[in-house]
């Protein structure tokens, strides 16, 4: 099922049962994250996409596939205690850092407090702590800076009272920049991600 993995969409694929008919499934997209976002169904004799809020796929005797429409209020009738235990999706900050170092800059540190209320909100929850450098550097060294300032992250939230679950920390060096400039010092990469789930 192509991109049924991608966090572009929130997807609930629920199994219907009704008295006097056979067993069916049906999905529903509930939302479009992104824009041109889309979600393929397909069963061995039929595939259908799904790119706006409330269309439906569901799978019929022999494969075949019938799209469809619902409501907001139709899925809260049918599924609404499946939807209240199912997680917020993730949300993502991203802090950055002064260069060759591991304080961050005056506006990520004003970020701190609403990642902090964020954990506060979700109560309990996992961080991923991900850091990164720009392109200048040795690979060793930007390895162990980026760790660095996961780590120092780390440090500064549970210092400022963080009460998470889980918490993992990673560096990826300069491996995954946002911005392509091989050696050049760009403050887009001088980062850390701070996936909250």
């Amino acid at each position: 099922m192509p991109r049924a993995c991608v966090p572009l969409l929130l997807l609930l694929l629920l199994l219907l049962s009704a008295c006097a008919a056979p067993p069916r499934d049906q999905v529903v997209l509930l939302a479009v994250t992104e824009p041109g976002g889309q979600l393929t169904v397909q069963t061995p004799v039929a595939r259908l996409t799904l790119d706006a809020a409330y269309q439906t796929a569901e799978a019929r005797p022999g494969g075949r596939l019938d799209a469809g429409i619902t409501t907001a209020e139709i899925v809260q009738a049918r599924y609404g205690a499946v939807l209240a235990v199912v997680p917020p999706p993730g949300r993502l900050f991203t802090l950055h850092f002064l260069a060759g170092a591991t304080t961050l800059t005056p506006a990520s540190q004003a970020e701190v407090p609403a990642l902090l209320a964020e954990v506060e909100r979700r109560g309990v929850c996992e961080l991923e702590l991900t850091g990164h450098t720009d392109q200048t550097g040795t690979d060793a060294a930007n390895d162990a800076l980026s760790l660095a300032r996961a780590a120092a992250v780390r440090t500064l939230l549970t210092a400022q009272g963080l009460r998470a679950t889980f918490v993992r920390v990673t560096g990826r060096g300069s491996r995954a920049p946002l911005v392509d400039a091989p050696g050049q010092d760009n403050a887009a990469n001088r980062r850390v991600e701070v996936l909250i789930r």
